[in-house]
């Protein structure tokens, strides 16, 4: 099975006569590299807290620490194949990040959630609409609400040339694990 193919917001260049060039959303690895580095450059001027700070090891300037960057969220096939299966009429996949457990407030997971055809997050299967609404919130039965994702830090490829090599993931393992 497989998730059908809506209208994309991203498209390949066209050619003179408009038919794309290429009709994956695909980018240069120098252009990646750059939107990488742009993003950690971008977290890096986040505040965090004294305590957050302190807990890395890092002296505070307010920034988040280097090695504490998240950098990507690690999906499997299997998951994503499991998904597709489970929702044939979904167009789509969402992914909400999401941070399970405060007390490691760098250790962030992505929330994967189908989309249907009219853009809207398939939330529920077989959901009993004489349900009250606090016990739908609280309802794992029925839930389409998956996190089987990884963080990196923890889950990373550091010889990648997106990840930057500068930074080591140790420091970020070390506070995880606390």
């Amino acid at each position: 099975m497989t998730m059908k193919n809506t209208e994309q917001t991203h498209t390949g260049q066209q050619n003179k006569n408009g038919v794309s060039a290429n009709p994956r959303p695909t980018i240069s690895l120098q252009d990646a590299i750059n939107r990488a580095s742009a993003w950690r450059t971008l977290l890096g001027k986040v505040n965090v807290s004294p305590a957050a700070a302190k807990d890395s090891g890092q002296a505070n300037d307010g920034a988040i620490p280097p090695q504490l960057l998240f950098r990507a969220i690690n999906i499997s096939m299997n998951d994503i194949n499991w998904l597709m299966q489970q929702h044939p009429d979904a167009t789509s996949i969402r992914l909400y990040m999401s941070v399970p457990d405060m007390d490691y407030e760098y250790h962030i997971t992505g929330m994967l959630v189908p989309v249907d055809a009219q853009n809207q997050d398939m939330l529920y299967v077989n959901s009993d609409d004489n349900m009250a609404m606090e016990d739908r919130m609280n309802d794992t039965s029925g839930s389409t609400i998956y996190d089987f994702t990884a963080p990196c830090p923890s889950m990373c490829n550091t010889t990648s040339p997106l990840f930057n090599s500068t930074n080591s993931p140790d420091p970020y393992l070390k506070n995880k694990n606390k």
